[in-house]
C-alpha cells in the first residue's frame, strides 16, 4: 500500500494527489546535474540543504573533488574545482563556505571574492548556517559562532555537555531572536540502538539542559486566540516509545508562558526507527516529522494531534531536511540522491480532516491559516450559528477569518444590518465594519455601505478621507459618486483609483487642469473623442487648449488629430496667439517632414500678426525646413529686408540652380542699407560666395559711396582672406579712394604676410599724408618688398628720411645708406642714426665710412661717441679686415679699464701689444680673460715661447704638444705634463711615435726627479701601465724606489706596483723584489703571483709572512705535493694545517690517512664528506671511528652522525653494538636508516631499527621478507594500516597463504578507494573463488559499502551467474545500480539487468530492454508496470509494434495500461502503420470518450467495414470531431440505404442543407428531406422541395411538407401550386392555420388602436372592422377568385 501510495504522490511541480493530503513532489534528482554525482558522495557528510534555496555536496571522484551547488529555484547547477571537507550554502544569498580541515574559508561567488578566513585551534565535527549572517561550528568541546561581517572572530557561546561527549552531532537549530540553542545528536545505547540527546540552552540565562530526543526545532506561532510564542518541539523514540513534545519557551518579549505543553505518544514502524528530521510551518500551523525508515507524520501544532502518516520513501530514507518556504512544507534528500519536497495538499487537506478526523475546528483553523477550500459549508453553517445565538463578535472575526473571502458579500452586511442593536450594545453592522477596519482592508461594496453611513453624519467625509488615507477602503465609481456631493477633490482621487475615465475627464476640464487629460488617458489607456474634447478646451479655455492640442500631438503611436486641423480649428476662431504657441511646440524638434507646417506658421504671423512677431521667430533659427523663397518674399513686402536677405541666401544654399539667381534679389534688397543693422549687414556678407559679395561691395559703392563707405571697409577688413587682399585692393583703386584702401589695409597691415599690402598701405598713408604711418610701417614690417619701397621713398623725397633709413637699416642697405647720406650731404643722420637709432650697426657704418675715404679721425671720434654701447666683436671684425686695427686702441683699452672682460676685446689687445711689442710676455702671463688658442695660434710663427705660455695658460693640451714637439721643447713638455696629471693627456704623448723615446727621456730624467708630489708620481706611473710600457715602467719604479728619493722607497704602493710589474714582465726578479722588499702586500701579492703559477714565491710570501695555513695550501693545491704538506704539517703541527692535509688526502682517495689525519686535528666539519667517501671506498670500520671521534668533539649533536654511525654498525654486521646504541640517548633517523637497511636487504638489522620505533607497518614488511607471514600479520594489525594490509595481503597471496590474505584483505576492501585494485590483484592471479569468500566475508563488516556489495555482483556476474540474481534481489538497495547494469548488459544477464532498471526508477532502460531481449526479460506484469512509469512516452507506441508482433491478444491489455499516457489518436497512427487497426477496436471503444478526431475516424471506418451502421450512428450521435464531410461524400454512395441515409444525416449536421435534401429525394427518403428543409429554415429550399412534390404528383408529400415547413412556406407561392396543379383539397390545411393566425393578429392589433385613441379622445370609442385592415395581398375569403391578369405581366411565385 505504501509503495502504491508512493508512486501516486511523485508528481513533477504542478501535480496534485487525488485524496492525499499531502503532496509528495520529486524537487530535483541530484544525479541529474552536469557531470553526475558520484552515489558515494550522496550522504549526511557531503551534501548540506541549508535553506529551499539551494543543496551543496562534495562530490569525490578518486582524487579529483569538487562542490556542486543545485540552484533550486531555476534547477540549475555549477560544479567548482574545489578541495574541501564540508561545504554549506548561505541560506539566501550566493556566499559559501569552507571547510578543509581547521579551516574555515567564506566566498562570495558572485564577485568572486574571499570575504573571511579563519583556522579553527580544534577541529569542527559539525557546523551550518544558522542565519544569513552566522555561521554555528560545534567542536568535540564547544559551539562557536562566526558572523560574516566585519572581521570578527568566531565566538564561543557554549561548551558541550558530558552526555554529548561520544554523540555524533546531527543538527543544530536556533530560534528567530538566537536567543535558544538546541544542539541535537544520536549515540548508540548499551542495547546497540541508537538514543537521541539534545543540549537545550538559554542565552539570557547561560544555562543548558540535556533532553531526550532525536529531533527538535523552535517555531514562532500564534495559538488560536493567544498571543505568539515561540515553542520547541521535540521528537524522540526510546525504549518507553515514542513521543511528541511541544513546549513554550519564554523570551524577551513573552516572559510568561500560556501555551499548556503538549506530550503525544508516536506509533513508529519499528523500534529502531526515530526522527530524522522535524520542521514546523506557523502559517498552517502543522509539524512535519520523517523517520528513518521514510515514515512522514503530520500534526497538528496547536494539539500536538496527529493528523496523517504514511511512508513517503521506503527505499531511501532522508537524511538532511530544511523548511521549505515556497510550499510551508519541508525539503529534504534521501539516499537515492532524490530532493523531495513534501508539503499539504491544499486542495485535499481540509476535506480529509473533515471526513477522516471529524475535526471540524482544525479543520477551519487550517482552511483560515492556508486559505484553502474545501470548508466553505462549514463556515456558512458556523456563521449561521453564531448569528443564531447573538454572538456577533464571534460571527464577525469567523467572517474576517474565512477563507477567500467567502462570507464577506453583499447579503453578509444585510443580515448584519438587519440584527437590532442590543440596549447597551453597538450594532451589529459597526461591530462588523471596525473589526474589519482594525484587521485590514473593505471590499468595495463594504466600502460603499460604510460611507452611506458615515456621510450622514457630521465630519463623516474627514473620516472617510483618514480611512482611504489608510487605505482601509476600496475606491470605486460608485464610492466616487457618492463622495462628489461632499468633496470633489475626494471624488476625484477615487475616480482615478477606481479607473472611472469618463467622470475624471470631466472633472478635470471642470476644474481647468487639461495638461492632466492626456497624462491620465494614456496612463490607463482610455480613449475618448479627441477632436470633439478639443474643441470644448478650445471654447472654454484656448491657451490649456493650445496645450492640449500640444500634448495630442506628442501622443504615442501619432497625433490623433491631424495638425492641420487642428490648426485649422485655432485659424477659424482667430487665435493666431494660441495656434502659435501650438506650432512652437510641436515643431520644435525641426523635423524636415514638417516643413509644410513651419511655412503655415511664419505665413500666419507675417500675414496676421505684427512683423516683430515673425521676426522674433525667425531670428530664434528654430526652423529650417520651411519654404525659404516663399517666406523670404513675404519678409520683403513686410520691409523686414534683414529676414529677407537671410532667407534669400538660404533658398540659393538650397537650390543653386534657381532662375533667376537669388543674388539679383539680394542686390536688391542690400542697397537698403538704412534699414539694415550694419554689423549684421557685414555678418551676411559671410554667407554669401566671393564673387557676389564682390557684386555687393561694387553695388554699394556705386550707390552712395559716402554713405556705405563705412560698411564696405568693414566687409573687406572681416573677410579680407576670403575676398582676397588683391581684388579690394583693386576694387578701392578703381574708385580712386585712397581714403578707403588706407583704412581697410590699416586693419590688415599689422596681421598680414602680403608684401601687395603693406607697399600699398605705405604708398596710401603717403598720398593721404599720414608719415608717421610710413614711419611706423618701415619700421615695424618686414613683409614689404624692400627694394620697392626703398626706390618710391627715394622717389618720394621726404622732408624726413627717417622711413628710408628704417628700410635701408632693417634690409641691409647701409653701406648704400651711408654712399646716400654722404652724397647728400647729410652726415648728421649718420651720427643720429649711429649715437641715438641703432649703436650696435655702429661697426658697419664704421667700416662703411672707411670705404668712402672718410677721414679716420671722424671715424675715431664715431666710435668714441658711440662708447660701450658698440658690439665690440663685430667692430674688431669690420676694422681688422680692414687692416684698421690700430685706430681701436684707445676705444679697447677704455673698454677694458671699465672691466669689459669679452675675451674678443683681449685678444684685439693682445694681437695690438704682440704687434707692438709692448710687453706681451706679461700681458699673456696676467691677463686672464683672453683666448688662449687665439692668441697662442697668433704667436706660433711669430715667438714659439709666446705660443707655450698661451696654451699653457688655458691649458690647451693638443695645441702645447703639438707646438713643442714642432719646436723640440719635450723638457717643458714633460714638466708639464707631469704636472697637467692627466691620463688621457698622457695616453696621447706615450702612443709609438717619433718622439716618445724623446719624452720618456726627459720624464725619467728631469721631470719625475724634480718633484716632490706624490699624486704626479702616480698618475705618472700609472699613464705608464696604462701605455703597456713595462719596461720603461720598471726603469722607472727601480730610479725612484732603490735608487731615487727616500721620501718614496718605503711606499707600499710603489712596492706592489714594482713586484707586480715584474711578476708580468721579468719573472725571473720576483724572487729577489720579495727578499729585498718588506713594505707590501703579502697577501695580495701572493694570490697574484699564484694566478701567474709563481708557486714557490707564493709559498714563499705566506711562509715568510707566517701564514701557515695558506702555505700549506699552496703546497696541496698548486704544488700538489702530499709529502711536503705531510713535512710541513707535522713541522708546525696546527690542526687547521692537518685539517686542510686530511682534506686534500680526502680528495684524494686516501681515505684512511685523511681519517688519521682528522683524528689528529680532532676535527668533525667535513663529517658529510667523509661519511660519503668513506662509504662510496666501503670503509665503514674506519668510519665508525671517525664518528665516534665527531660524536665526541661535537659542540651539538648531530642527526647525520649518529645516523650514519647507526649505519655503519648495520654495514659491519655489528648488531649487538647497534642495539647498545639504540639503547643509548641519540638523535639518529632511525626510520631513515631502517628503510635503508630494507632497501639494501639488511633485513635482520631493519627489524632490530622498525622494532625500536615502532613502526609496525614497515615491521609487516620486513618480516614478509624474512618470510615470517604470521607475525607479518600481527605486525599489521598494530600498524592498522591500508599500505601494509595490501602489502602484507600481496605477499600471503603469493605464498598461497589465503587465510592469511583474507584476514588482511577484510581490512582492506572496507576502503572504498582500494577495492579495485583489490580485485584486480587477486583476478590477474586467478584466485576467483578465493577472491568471493573474501567478498562474501566482507559484506557483514561493520563498515561494508556500497562498492564491495557492487563488485561481488560483478564477480557473480563473471564467475557465477547462478548467484547473481539471488545476490541482487538481497542487496539492490547497497549496490552501484549504474555500474552492476553495464556489467549485466556485457555479460548478458538481461533478467538481472531488467531488475536492476526497475528498482532504480530506470523504468524507460526496462522497457527497452525487455523489448530487445524478449526471450530472457520479458514479462507481460512486469511490462505493464513498467511502462507506466517510463518518463518517454514514445516507448508506449514502440511497445504497440512490440506487442503485434510478439503477443496480439494482450495487445488490448497493454493498451487500457497506457491508455492514461498516450494520445490516442497517435495510437490509432501506429496501429494504421501495422495494418492492425481492427486489433485496438475494444480499446478505441473505450476511449472514444474524449471525442477525438483520430478515434473516431478510425472507428467509423471499422463500423462501415463491418457494415455496422447503427453503431456508425451512434458513434456520430455522440462523438462529432472527425472530417464528417469526408464520412458523408464516402457513405453517399454506399450500396447500403442505410448508410446512404447517414450520408443525409451527415450532410444536414454541418448544414449541407442542399445535399442533405438532394440525397433523400434520390433515395425517396422524403421524411428526412422535409426534416431537412425544416432545420435549414431556408425559405427557397422550401419552396423547391414543395415544387418537387408536386412536380413528381407527390400530392400528400407536398401537403406533409406545407405541414412540415410552415414557418418557411410563403402562402402565395402555396396557393399558387395547388391552383395550377388542382390540389386545393391538399393546401386547404394550410389555408385554414393560416386565417386563423391572421385573424388572430389583426383583432390584437385592433384592440391596441382602440385603447391609443381612446386615450387620445375620450369618449370616442371607435370601431374597427378587421377585414378593413387586411394587407392587399392577404385573401380575404375562402372563395376568392384571382382576377384576370393582363397579357403582358404573368405571376411568378417571388412577385406574387
Amino acid at each position: 500500500t505504501s509503495r502504491k501510495f508512493r508512486n501516486s504522490c511523485r508528481l513533477p511541480f504542478g501535480g496534485s494527489m487525488a485524496d492525499s493530503p499531502i503532496r509528495v513532489q520529486d524537487a530535483y534528482k541530484l544525479a541529474d546535474v552536469d557531470g553526475g554525482i558520484n552515489p558515494a558522495s550522496i550522504n549526511f557528510k557531503n551534501v548540506t540543504l541549508e535553506s529551499d534555496k539551494f543543496v551543496c555536496i562534495r562530490d569525490s571522484n578518486g582524487d579529483a573533488n569538487s562542490i556542486v551547488i543545485v540552484d533550486l529555484s531555476n534547477r540549475t547547477n555549477t560544479r567548482h574545482k574545489i578541495s574541501a571537507d564540508s561545504a554549506i550554502m548561505n541560506p539566501i544569498s550566493k556566499v559559501l563556505a569552507l571547510k578543509a580541515q581547521q579551516t574555515l574559508q567564506i566566498f562570495n561567488l558572485e564577485l568572486k571574492s574571499k570575504m573571511k578566513s579563519y583556522s579553527m585551534p580544534e577541529a569542527v565535527t559539525y557546523w551550518r548556517w544558522i542565519s544569513a549572517q552566522t555561521i554555528a561550528m560545534v567542536t568535540a568541546t564547544a559551539v562557536y559562532h562566526w558572523s560574516i561581517e566585519g572581521a570578527s572572530e568566531p565566538r564561543k557561546v557554549f561548551d558541550r555537555k558530558e552526555e554529548l561527549a561520544e554523540a555524533q552531532i546531527l543538527n543544530y537549530r536556533a530560534d528567530s531572536t538566537e536567543t535558544w540553542l538546541l544542539l541535537v545528536g544520536v549515540k548508540k545505547l548499551p542495547d546497540n540502538t541508537l538514543g537521541g540527546v539534545m543540549q537545550l540552552y538559554s542565552v539570557d540565562k547561560n544555562a543548558s539542559r540535556v533532553i531526550e530526543g532525536h529531533s527538535g526545532c523552535f517555531v514562532d506561532y500564534a495559538p488560536p486566540g493567544s498571543p505568539s510564542c515561540t515553542l520547541l518541539c521535540v521528537a524522540s523514540n526510546s525504549a518507553a516509545g515514542g513521543k511528541l513534545f511541544v513546549m513554550e519557551l519564554p523570551t524577551a518579549a513573552k516572559a510568561a508562558t500560556t501555551f499548556e505543553r503538549k506530550v503525544t505518544s508516536i506509533g513508529f514502524s519499528s523500534p529502531q526507527d526515530f526522527p530524522v528530521a522535524l520542521q514546523a510551518s506557523a502559517k498552517l500551523g502543522v509539524l512535519y516529522l520523517i523517520t528513518r525508515s521514510g515514515y512522514l507524520y503530520l500534526f497538528d501544532l496547536s494539539s500536538a494531534s496527529l493528523i496523517y502518516s504514511e511512508n513517503v520513501t521506503p527505499d531511501s530514507p532522508v537524511f538532511v531536511s530544511t523548511f521549505n518556504e515556497k510550499t510551508n512544507g519541508i525539503l529534504g534528500v534521501n539516499t537515492r540522491g532524490t530532493v523531495l519536497s513534501i508539503s499539504v495538499n491544499e486542495q485535499n487537506i481540509v476535506r480529509y480532516v473533515q471526513q477522516n478526523l471529524h475535526n471540524y475546528d482544525l479543520a477551519l483553523r487550517i482552511a483560515s491559516a492556508g486559505g484553502m477550500k474545501g470548508a466553505d459549508e462549514l463556515f456558512s453553517q458556523k456563521f449561521n450559528a453564531l448569528l443564531n445565538e447573538m454572538n456577533i463578535q464571534e460571527a464577525v472575526k469567523l467572517v474576517a477569518e474565512a477563507p477567500n473571502n467567502m462570507l464577506r458579500t453583499r447579503e453578509t452586511i444585510a443580515r448584519f444590518n438587519a440584527i437590532p442593536p442590543l440596549p447597551g450594545q453597538q450594532p451589529a453592522l459597526s461591530v462588523y465594519f471596525k473589526f474589519l477596519l482594525d484587521k485590514g482592508k473593505l471590499n468595495s461594496f463594504e466600502s460603499v455601505e460604510l460611507a452611506k453611513i458615515v456621510l450622514q453624519k457630521p465630519g463623516g467625509s474627514a473620516y472617510i478621507q483618514k480611512l482611504i488615507g489608510e487605505q482601509k477602503l476600496e475606491e470605486c465609481e460608485e464610492l466616487g459618486d457618492l463622495l462628489s456631493q461632499y468633496d470633489a477633490e475626494l471624488a476625484l482621487r477615487i475616480y482615478l483609483k477606481g479607473q472611472a475615465h469618463i467622470k475624471v475627464i470631466q472633472v478635470l476640464v471642470q476644474r481647468g487642469d487639461f495638461q492632466k487629460i492626456l497624462p491620465y488617458c494614456q496612463k490607463v489607456g482610455y480613449k475618448p473623442e479627441w477632436a470633439q474634447l478639443l474643441i470644448g478646451i478650445l471654447n472654454v479655455n484656448p491657451d490649456g487648449a493650445a496645450q492640449f492640442a500640444v500634448g495630442l500631438h506628442e501622443m504615442e503611436g501619432g497625433p490623433p488629430i491631424p495638425p492641420n486641423q487642428v490648426v485649422d480649428m485655432f485659424v477659424q476662431r482667430s487665435m493666431i496667439k494660441q495656434v502659435t504657441a501650438f506650432l512652437l511646440d510641436i515643431l520644435k524638434n525641426d523635423k524636415e517632414e514638417e516643413g509644410a507646417l513651419q511655412t503655415r506658421l511664419l505665413e500666419i504671423n507675417l500675414m496676421y500678426s505684427p512683423p516683430q512677431v515673425a521676426a522674433q521667430i525667425i531670428s530664434q533659427n528654430l526652423f529650417t525646413h520651411y519654404d525659404t523663397m516663399k517666406v523670404a518674399q513675404l519678409c520683403e513686402k513686410a520691409q523686414l529686408y534683414q529676414l529677407a536677405l537671410d532667407n534669400y541666401i538660404k533658398a540659393s544654399n538650397a537650390n543653386p540652380d534657381m532662375q533667376p539667381p537669388v543674388i539679383m534679389h539680394v542686390r536688391r534688397v542690400i542697397i537698403n542699407t538704412h534699414a539694415l543693422n550694419p554689423e549684421w549687414l557685414v555678418e551676411f556678407f559671410g554667407e554669401l560666395s566671393r564673387e557676389d559679395s564682390l557684386e555687393c561691395l561694387k553695388e554699394l559703392m556705386t550707390h552712395n559711396p559716402r554713405q556705405n563707405f563705412k560698411v564696405c571697409v568693414q566687409v573687406a577688413t572681416k573677410y579680407s582672406e576670403e575676398l582676397g587682399a588683391e581684388q579690394l585692393i583693386d576694387l578701392f583703386l578703381s574708385f580712386k579712394s585712397y581714403e578707403a584702401l588706407y583704412y581697410y589695409l590699416g586693419s590688415i597691415v599689422n596681421f598680414s604676410k602680403d608684401p601687395e599690402v603693406h607697399f600699398r598701405y605705405i604708398e596710401a598713408a603717403t598720398r593721404v599724408g599720414q608719415y608717421s604711418e610710413v614711419e611706423r610701417v618701415t619700421r615695424e614690417s618686414s613683409v614689404y618688398e624692400p627694394e620697392r619701397t626703398k626706390n618710391f621713398l627715394k622717389e618720394a623725397r621726404l622732408a624726413d628720411l627717417w622711413p628710408l633709413i628704417n628700410v635701408c637699416d632693417q634690409h641691409n642697405y647701409l653701406e648704400e645708406l651711408v654712399r646716400y647720406l654722404v652724397d647728400s650731404q647729410n652726415l648728421k643722420y649718420v651720427d643720429m642714426f649711429v649715437q641715438k637709432r641703432n649703436p650696435m650697426k655702429a661697426p658697419v657704418v664704421a667700416g662703411a665710412l672707411l670705404d668712402c675715404d672718410v677721414p679716420e679721425e671722424y671715424v675715431k671720434n664715431l666710435i668714441l661717441s658711440v662708447g660701450s654701447m658698440c658690439p665690440v666683436e663685430a667692430l674688431v671684425e669690420q676694422v681688422e679686415k680692414r687692416n684698421r686695427l690700430k685706430i681701436l686702441q684707445s676705444w679697447l683699452e677704455a673698454r677694458a679699464t671699465e672691466g669689459n672682460q669679452e675675451p674678443v676685446l683681449h685678444n684685439a689687445l693682445g694681437k695690438i701689444y704682440i704687434d707692438s711689442n709692448q710687453n706681451a710676455e706679461e700681458f699673456l702671463r696676467s691677463n686672464p680673460y683672453y683666448d688662449s688658442r687665439t692668441l697662442g695660434k697668433y704667436c706660433e710663427n711669430r715667438d714659439p715661447i709666446l705660443s707655450f705660455t698661451a696654451y699653457q695658460r688655458g691649458q690647451c693640451d693638443r695645441e702645447l704638444v703639438e707646438v713643442t714637439n714642432k719646436n723640440g721643447m719635450f723638457k717643458q713638455q714633460a714638466r708639464y705634463l707631469v704636472q697637467r696629471q692627466n691620463p688621457e693627456l698622457w695616453a696621447e704623448v706615450l702612443v709609438d711615435g717619433p718622439y716618445r723615446k724623446l719624452l720618456i727621456d726627459q720624464v725619467v730624467q728631469t721631470a719625475l726627479p724634480e718633484t716632490t708630489v706624490p699624486e704626479e708620481v702616480s698618475t705618472t706611473v700609472k699613464a705608464f701601465m696604462t701605455a703597456d710600457l713595462p719596461h720603461e715602467l720598471t726603469e722607472l719604479l727601480e730610479k725612484i724606489i732603490l735608487h731615487g728619493n727616500s721620501e718614496f722607497k718605503n711606499n707600499r704602493y710603489l712596492q706592489n706596483l714594482l713586484i707586480l710589474t715584474a711578476i708580468k714582465t721579468t719573472k725571473d726578479r720576483v724572487m729577489d723584489y720579495i727578499n729585498r722588499l718588506d713594505n707590501y702586500d703579502a697577501a695580495d701579492i701572493a694570490k697574484i703571483a699564484e694566478g701567474a703559477d709563481l708557486f714557490e714565491e707564493a709559498f714563499t710570501i705566506y711562509k715568510k709572512f707566517g701564514d701557515n695555513l695558506q702555505a700549506v695550501r699552496v703546497l696541496l693545491d698548486d704544488l700538489n705535493s702530499l709529502e711536503r704538506a705531510y713535512e710541513f704539517a707535522e713541522r708546525v703541527g696546527e690542526a687547521p694545517v692537518w685539517s686542510a692535509l686530511a682534506y686534500a688526502q680526502l680528495k684524494a682517495s686516501q681515505i684512511p690517512d685523511a681519517i688519521d689525519s682528522y683524528l689528529k686535528a680532532l676535527d668533525p666539519s667535513r663529517f658529510q664528506e667523509v661519511i660519503t667517501a668513506a662509504e662510496e671506498a666501503g670503509y665503514y670500520n674506519d668510519l665508525v671511528r671517525y664518528l665516534i671521534m665527531a660524536r665526541t668533539e661535537s659542540k651539538v649533536k648531530e642527526s647525520v652522525i649518529d645516523t650514519e654511525l647507526m649505519y655503519a654498525y648495520a654495514k659491519t654486521n655489528r648488531l649487538a653494538d647497534l642495539e647498545e646504541f639504540l639503547g643509548t640517548p641519540n638523535v639518529a633517523q632511525v626510520q631513515y636508516i631502517a628503510d635503508r637497511c630494507f632497501n639494501e636487504t639488511l633485513y635482520e638489522a631493519a627489524k632490530i631499527l622498525y622494532t625500536s620505533i615502532s613502526n609496525f607497518a614497515r615491521l609487516a614488511v620486513t618480516l614478509v621478507r624474512l618470510k615470517n607471514y604470521y607475525a607479518a600479520v600481527d605486525a599489521a594489525g598494530k600498524a592498522n594500516s591500508i599500505r601494509t594490509w595490501k602489502e602484507v595481503n600481496a605477499a600471503c597471496v603469493e605464498a598461497q597463504e589465503f587465510r592469511l590474505a583474507q584476514m588482511c584483505a577484510l581490512h582492506i576492501i572496507v576502503q572504498a578507494d582500494e577495492l579495485e585494485e583489490l580485485l584486480r590483484f587477486y583476478e590477474e592471479r586467478g584466485h576467483f573463488e578465493e577472491l568471493m569468500a573474501l567478498m562474501k566475508a566482507g559484506l557483514g563488516h561493520e563498515r561494508a559499502h556500497m562498492g564491495m556489495f557492487t563488485e561481488l555482483g560483478v564477480l557473480y556476474a563473471k564467475y557465477r551467474p547462478e548467484r547473481l540474481m539471488e545476490h541482487i534481489k538481497l542487496f539492490h538497495r547497497r549496490v552501484n545500480v549504474n555500474k552492476l547494469i553495464r556489467v549485466c548488459e556485457q555479460y548478458h544477464h538481461w533478467a538481472e539487468a531488467r531488475f536492476l532498471y526497475t528498482h532504480n526508477d530506470e523504468f524507460d532502460n526496462a522497457a527497452k530492454l525487455m523489448m530487445a531481449h524478449t526471450a530472457e526479460a520479458w514479462d507481460h506484469e512486469i511490462f505493464k508496470d513498467t511502462l507506466t512509469k517510463v518518463s518517454s512516452v514514445e516507448l508506449c507506441y514502440q511497445a504497440i509494434h512490440f506487442y503485434i508482433k510478439l503477443s496480439p491478444g494482450q495487445l488490448t491489455d497493454l493498451l487500457s495500461t497506457i491508455s492514461p499516457r498516450v494520445d490516442h489518436e497517435r495510437v490509432v497512427l501506429e496501429l494504421r502503420k501495422d495494418s492492425q487497426l481492427a486489433m485496438g477496436k475494444q480499446f478505441l471503444e473505450t476511449v472514444q470518450d474524449g471525442n477525438l478526431k483520430g478515434v473516431n475516424e478510425a472507428l467509423n471506418e471499422l463500423y462501415i467495414e463491418e457494415e455496422d451502421y447503427e453503431a456508425l450512428r451512434l458513434s456520430i450521435d455522440q462523438y462529432d470531431h472527425f472530417d464528417q464531410l469526408a464520412l458523408a461524400e464516402k457513405l453517399k454512395k454506399h450500396e447500403l440505404l442505410e448508410f446512404r441515409r447517414i450520408s443525409a444525416y451527415v450532410y444536414k449536421r454541418n448544414k449541407k442543407w442542399k445535399q442533405s435534401v438532394e440525397l433523400s429525394k434520390k433515395d425517396k427518403m422524403y421524411k428526412d428531406a422535409m426534416e431537412t428543409v425544416a432545420e435549414s429554415e431556408d425559405k427557397d429550399l422550401a419552396e423547391e422541395l414543395l415544387r418537387f412534390f408536386v412536380d413528381n404528383g407527390h400530392h400528400e408529400c407536398y401537403s406533409a411538407c406545407l405541414y412540415t415547413c410552415y414557418d418557411l412556406m410563403r402562402p402565395d407561392v402555396a396557393l399558387e401550386l395547388a391552383w395550377r396543379h388542382k390540389i386545393f383539397d391538399f393546401v386547404m390545411p394550410f389555408i385554414i392555420q393560416l386565417m386563423k393566425e391572421y385573424v388572430d393578429k389583426i383583432a390584437e392589433l385592433a384592440e391596441k388602436v382602440q385603447k391609443k385613441e381612446e386615450a387620445a379622445q375620450p369618449g370616442i370609442t371607435p370601431t374597427v372592422d378587421p377585414m378593413m385592415m387586411m394587407h392587399p395581398g392577404m385573401v380575404p375569403a375562402i372563395g376568392w377568385q384571382q382576377p384576370a391578369v393582363p397579357q403582358m405581366y404573368q405571376p411568378t411565385m417571388g412577385n406574387w
